[in-house]
């Protein structure tokens, strides 16, 4: 019998990611390809695709009422976003894992985004792979660490040089 084959865990294990909250999410392209622009002097310049992943990232809102957005950034090869989001009836910790995607939370809310971004980049290329499979998050848990998250993103251009998602950075 084949086995799946194990996967890291990236979630904290019996938290609820639909219960209220801030969360930092990083999304990054497929191979870290650069598809959404680059940076010149310390900015971004969005691609064509960039600015698709920057649209549809405002509209995160409209399609996710119980979503609030805070601080983002989207970077040649990934977007980083804070999600703030306002489920006050979902406990924050569940009783038992839960294998299924749960309504109203992080994971529903970043399939949608790259779901709607890649539908509309393939309307002029059916064969776009824009992402990763996969997301990184972390759970804003105090008002130092929010600010210092804030700090990342809007600083996030000026130290692309350095950056871990920068490819060239990767031979370093």
């Amino acid at each position: 019998m084949k086995r799946f084959k194990d996967h890291k865990q990236f979630r904290l294990p019996y938290f609820n990611y639909a219960s209220t909250g801030l969360y930092f999410v990083t999304i990054c392209a497929k191979n870290r390809v650069h598809y959404f622009g680059k940076i010149v002097h310390g900015k971004m310049e969005l691609s064509s695709i960039g600015m698709i992943a920057d649209e549809y990232w405002k509209l995160i809102p409209k399609k996710a009422p119980f979503a609030q957005l805070d601080s983002y950034i989207v970077m040649p090869n990934h977007v980083h976003g804070i999600i703030a989001i306002n489920n006050p009836n979902e406990r924050s910790f569940l009783e038992k894992k839960e294998l299924k995607i749960k309504a109203h939370s992080v994971s529903t809310i970043i399939k949608g985004y790259k779901a709607a971004v890649t539908m509309k980049c393939r309307e002029t290329d059916k064969s776009t792979q824009i992402w990763q499979s996969r997301f990184y998050d972390r759970i804003i848990r105090n008002e130092k660490e929010l600010h210092a998250i804030r700090m990342y993103i809007v600083n996030n251009p000026l130290h692309w040089e350095m950056d871990k998602n920068n490819p060239e950075n990767l031979m370093m």
